[in-house]
């Protein structure tokens, strides 16, 4: 693969010319073939510089060594050297000015490089090791922007013209030319070697180089992206540094504060606290810096009344910054209103849809019950049956009014124990023990209102009364966790819930139980929720035959009281 050959790459040019001149396939398999990068054309410009500074001195070479015996032409050689002072600095400026057919400039540099630098040898005569470096600059060009068969080729090129200079000196020299031989073996064996390491230097800087785009254009792509969210983000979003100077702001945030475009358009001009817009909201920042507080109210200009969070950013590169994300309430206090509005719709449709089926049964059994020519156990049915529909409206309507009684909680210490003890006889009045109660520590406290623990275990163990067995501890409670309570769990040997049905049980008027209102997990959960805790349904032993489930409370625990 040729070093640099998908970097950059312009795919109207093949680096041999403008496609269909005619530009050789064979050549474009040996020199890289790409447009330059940057980076390319910087490293190709300085290898330029040097070809430059080397026919000086091969130029300043060959006039002071003009007189020494045993070189022959030396004036031919200072010709040779003008000229290659001539073609370097030409491919010096034709790098500066153009940068399509890098391929040529390449190859014609070190063709130039391999043809002059080995006429100068032949032409300083004897023994002329003043040559040997030059053909650095060849080799480094080919390993640097060729492919590792040209620079093989260049290497190889290098120790020919050595091999031949050594047994062209043999003529010349009264002794053996064994010597100039090795020597010259030697040398172009070091060619070969520095020609790999380069190519394999430049495959490497090759990668990183991609690398380098690549990440340069997943976070330009970033920051396009952030600035798109920031311009189409509803709220105020604000950057502020240490000195609580606007870094960032979107149009929402000046709005809201009455900052004017022009401060927008210069941040960090002007700290927050010269903005009569923004003073108070300064000082919210500067009392919540060290940690993350509830979110601040306060008034803007205009009437406006605003909430905002502040979100320190600590360990930043530069010193610690500020995000905060201002609202308006009235667009709050509008969108809790909408999803409150939205709740009580989906209620009033289920409730109407649960209150429709009893309805219809009582329209029914009543035009049966008024016919002509029953008996008195059909209309003793029928009667039976108004009323079982009667009591089942009267449980939903109970149910739903339970949800507006609510209220605000009265969270207190208390211990579940106590009052499963007492539900335990209300639900099994006689010993039969078919109500299992276990705590790891029987004084263990969870923070709830006891009135809403009370009605959520009502609910839990009157669904596993109508499920569970009548044999001995076919429900079983346990209390988890010593001091505050983990869990509280609610098991019975009942059938499992299908696994389909299971993400459904939490919805309202969702039942398997035809004499159930699919209101009372409902009604657990929200007011789980309204303590902090959540509820849960799981099966234990899924695998195997005495598979079981059971609904679990996790009481919130962020809060610590001691034990009364």
């Amino acid at each position: 693969m040729p070093a640099w050959a998908d970097l950059g790459r312009d795919a109207t040019d093949t680096g041999f010319g403008i496609p269909g001149s005619g530009a050789p396939t064979m050549l474009a398999g040996v020199v890289a073939a790409a447009t330059p990068t940057r980076e390319r054309q910087r490293a190709f410009r300085l290898l330029g510089l040097a070809r430059v500074a080397m026919a000086v001195l091969l130029l300043a070479w060959f006039l002071l060594t003009a007189d020494t015996p045993r070189r022959p032409a030396p004036f031919v050689g200072v010709d040779l050297g003008l000229a290659y002072l001539a073609l370097a600095s030409f491919h010096v400026l034709l790098s500066l000015t153009r940068t399509r057919a890098f391929g040529w400039q390449m190859l014609a540099g070190v063709v130039t490089d391999l043809g002059i630098f080995g006429l100068m040898q032949f032409l300083g005569g004897v023994p002329a090791r003043e040559f040997v470096l030059s053909y650095t600059l060849p080799v480094l060009a080919a390993g640097l922007f060729g492919t590792l068969r040209f620079t093989l080729a260049t290497a190889a090129g290098v120790a020919l013209i050595l091999l031949s200079h050594a047994l062209w000196t043999q003529g010349m020299l009264s002794a053996g030319a064994e010597p100039q031989l090795i020597g010259a073996g030697f040398v172009g064996a070091a060619y070969f070697a520095m020609g790999a390491l380069a190519w394999q230097l430049s495959q490497r800087l090759a990668r990183q180089e991609d690398r380098a785009r690549r990440s340069e254009i997943r976070a330009n792509r970033q920051l396009a992206i952030n600035r798109h969210v920031l311009l189409e983000q509803p709220d105020g979003v604000l950057v502020l540094d240490g000195a609580l100077r606007v870094e960032t702001a979107n149009p929402a945030a000046g709005r809201l504060l009455g900052l004017r475009d022009w401060e927008l358009d210069a941040p960090g001009a002007e700290p927050l606290t010269r903005y009569p817009g923004a003073s108070i909201l300064a000082d919210a920042v500067r009392r919540q810096a060290g940690s993350q507080h509830e979110p601040v109210v306060f008034d803007a200009p205009g009437g406006l009344r605003l909430q905002a969070r502040v979100q320190p950013l600590r360990n930043l590169p530069g010193g610690p910054a500020y995000v905060v994300f201002v609202q308006d309430l009235r667009d709050v206090t509008q969108q809790m209103q909408q999803e409150k509005l939205a709740a009580l719709g989906r209620l009033v449709a289920a409730v109407a849809h649960e209150i429709r089926n009893p309805l219809t049964a009582i329209s029914q059994a009543n035009q049966l019950a008024s016919e002509p020519g029953l008996n008195a156990p059909q209309r003793a049915r029928m009667n039976a049956l108004i009323a079982q529909n009667v009591d089942r409206l009267n449980r939903i309507v109970e149910d739903v009014l339970d949800l507006g009684r609510a209220g605000t909680p009265d969270t207190i210490d208390l211990q579940p124990l106590r009052m499963l003890r007492e539900l335990q006889s209300e639900f099994s009045p006689e010993p039969t023990g078919r109500i299992a109660v276990f705590a790891d520590d029987p004084l263990a406290t969870v923070q709830f209102d006891p009135q809403h623990l009370r009605r959520v275990l009502v609910n839990l163990l009157s669904n596993a009364c109508r499920f569970a067995s009548a044999g001995e501890g076919a429900i079983r409670v346990r209390l988890r966790g010593t001091r505050r309570l983990r869990e509280i769990s609610v098991a019975n040997d009942g059938p499992v819930v299908a696994p389909e049905l299971r993400a459904q049980l939490f919805e309202p008027f969702f039942t398997t139980d035809s004499r159930g209102t699919g209101l009372g997990l409902y009604i657990c959960q929200e007011l789980c929720a309204r303590h902090g805790a959540r509820i849960e349904y799981r099966v234990r032993r899924a695998q195997g035959p005495s598979a079981f489930g059971e609904f679990v409370i996790h009481p919130q625990l962020a809060r610590h009281s001691p034990r009364p």
